[in-house]
């Protein structure tokens, strides 16, 4: 019997990992193509893969007109219809599942696709992935939430809505997967990696319908030449890393420039249009997602000099891009600079060993690896997504190796990758945040000691003291709560404390037998909700430096006690929950 409930619960979750897949892949689907509508609206024609090709035949004014135009209606937006004043992307998605039991407000996943479509359309150097994302992830929490799931599934279907939209962003479906795991719900597990298979395949299958199943890039198959040229990729794997620490420097100087400038919010995405615009006008590659360029890295097309004007180039055109308050990601710009850099590392490589180097492609492609593991501080998923963007399997030992390096680096330095950098700006640290995050889904309520010992309101000092006494004989608990006739909480004390009252030591002057407990009693505001969470309980409890406290429930203007909670069970079920996650991390269940 118990095995059939288990069955039908994973089944149930099985089929909701599919519909959010199919539900996903269709909402991403409709993304792409606002962001063709948007593109249609500004330059009159609408190519995601020759965007630059479209703005370049243009007069340069229509592009800054264009830029500076979207930013100031996503400032407006931002300023007036945006909770919290910031678009959302990835590094909330992190958070939610961290400190939020995997809850989103749809929303705000609305808000940000509308405005990165914006973005996108106009030509912002960000990319569509960390919108798609959010997307898919504000769309699973939002379903959860309605079935009222327990926090571990909502957890689970969050990550297939995450994996879903790397399918469907990038036709990968194995790297969406892995960056789920890796990236958003933070762990691997056997319960938690089948339905976001399940999901990523739904994606896949409608995705590749609606936008094909070609790869992003089409690269020829590059070999490496010598081993020799390891050291030379485990170099692009620190110049990655170096590059992806630019654009967060550079992006937080730009957000202290518009600060320092006493620039209003609802402004500031205009005038980092307008600058974004006129880099554009001389290099047109660095628009949007920038695929058009990447293409030509990749089939070693470009020359030194423009791989170098062009990384410099995007490089300041995302900082304004992101500093400013234009909506994105940051993976497309990740691929670019580490496109433009690879390319330029080559031109290096071959004129000092023209017998050892590979092809131009080649580097270009471990380039696009190292920048991007470093950005999104995701390894594994970065080397899938390259794989998958380009169906280019012989790089295998370079790719592996410049994303190692890169992460090792960005982890040395302390930043980690671009989305910890943004939650560290928001205060939160996501590596502690998991775990907070799990005692604060955790409430009280099994915890509950109803078998207390109450006492009338009314009771004299002399009395509660005996009778206090005599039921910390049997519970150990030398502890009292005073209710009214409504079984209302009035106040609580210990023993200790009718003591000290009774001796003097509590008021200054000691008190009569007769007098009334109430008088020296706590008051009943220092107690805890029903529904209070485990770290909301300890927190309570130190505040007050109590190993106890009264437990109520709100009703009808009163506080109907319920019982009392010790610091000591409380503890307990936090080992046990935290325990029960390592299990789950790591087990094979």
């Amino acid at each position: 019997m118990v095995i059939d409930v288990a069955m039908r619960q994973k089944g149930r979750l099985f089929l909701l990992a599919a519909a959010i897949g199919v539900l996903v892949g269709i909402s991403t689907a409709a993304f792409v193509a606002l962001i063709g509508a948007v593109q249609l609206a500004f330059y009159g024609r609408a190519s995601e893969a020759h965007f630059a090709s479209i703005a370049g035949a243009l007069p340069g004014w229509r592009t800054v007109l264009a830029l500076a135009g979207a930013g100031l209606l996503l400032g407006l937006m931002l300023h007036f219809l945006i909770p919290g004043r910031r678009y959302h992307g990835i590094s909330d998605v992190m958070e939610a599942c961290a400190l939020r039991g995997a809850r989103m407000d749809v929303r705000s996943g609305l808000g940000a696709a509308l405005a990165a479509a914006l973005s996108l359309g106009a030509g912002a150097s960000v990319g569509r992935e960390g919108p798609a994302v959010h997307i898919g992830a504000s769309l699973s929490a939002w379903l959860a939430e309605r079935l009222g799931l327990p926090q571990r599934d909502s957890l689970t279907l969050l990550g297939c809505g995450a994996a879903a939209a790397v399918t469907a962003s990038f036709n990968a479906p194995i790297a969406g997967v892995l960056f789920a795991l890796e990236v958003v719900v933070g762990y691997y597990s056997l319960s938690v990696f089948a339905p976001v298979v399940v999901a990523s395949m739904g994606a896949v299958m409608v995705t590749r319908q609606l936008l094909g199943d070609a790869p992003a890039f089409s690269v020829p198959n590059y070999q490496i030449a010598s081993l020799w040229e390891l050291p030379a990729f485990a170099l692009l794997g620190v110049g990655g890393a170096l590059i992806a620490l630019a654009l967060i420097r550079s992006t937080a100087m730009v957000q202290r420039l518009w600060a320092w400038l006493r620039l209003p919010l609802w402004l500031r995405p205009a005038c980092g249009g307008t600058l974004l615009g006129l880099i554009a006008v001389q290099f047109p590659e660095v628009l949007s997602v920038g695929y058009q360029a990447i293409d030509l890295a990749l089939q070693g097309e470009l020359l030194f000099g423009l791989l170098l004007a062009l990384l410099l180039a995007k490089l300041a055109a995302t900082a304004l891009a992101l500093g400013s308050g234009f909506a994105g990601g940051v993976f497309s710009p990740a691929l670019f600079l580490g496109a433009m850099f690879g390319g330029a590392s080559w031109s290096l490589t071959s004129a000092l060993f023209p017998e050892l180097a590979s092809t131009q492609g080649a580097y270009a492609i471990v380039g696009m690896a190292g920048v991007a593991s470093a950005m999104l501080g995701a390894p594994i998923s970065t080397l899938l997504i390259v794989f998958e963007l380009t169906l280019d399997y012989h790089l295998t030992m370079a790719v592996m190796l410049a994303t190692a390096v890169a992460s090792t680096v960005m982890q040395a330095t302390g930043s980690r990758s671009f989305f910890r950098w943004q939650l560290a700006q928001r205060g939160i640290d996501i590596v502690a945040g998991r775990d907070q995050g799990l005692l604060v889904a955790s409430g009280i309520e099994d915890l509950i000691e109803r078998d207390c010992t109450r006492l009338s309101a009314d009771i004299s000092l002399g009395e509660a003291q005996r009778r206090i006494a005599e039921a910390a004989s049997v519970t150990g608990h030398g502890i009292a709560l005073l209710v009214d006739e409504a079984d209302a909480l009035r106040g609580s004390l210990s023993l200790e404390e009718v003591a000290a009252a009774l001796h003097g030591a509590r008021a200054g002057a000691a008190l009569s037998s007769g007098d009334a407990a109430l008088d020296v009693a706590r008051d009943a505001r220092i107690s805890l909700p029903r529904h209070t969470s485990l770290s909301g309980a300890l927190d309570t409890m130190r505040e007050h430096g109590l190993t106890w406290l009264p437990v109520i429930e709100a009703k009808e203007g009163d506080a109907t006690l319920l019982g009392i909670v010790h610091r000591e069970r409380v503890l307990d079920a936090c080992n046990a929950a935290l325990r029960a996650a390592r299990a789950e991390e790591s087990g094979p269940n």
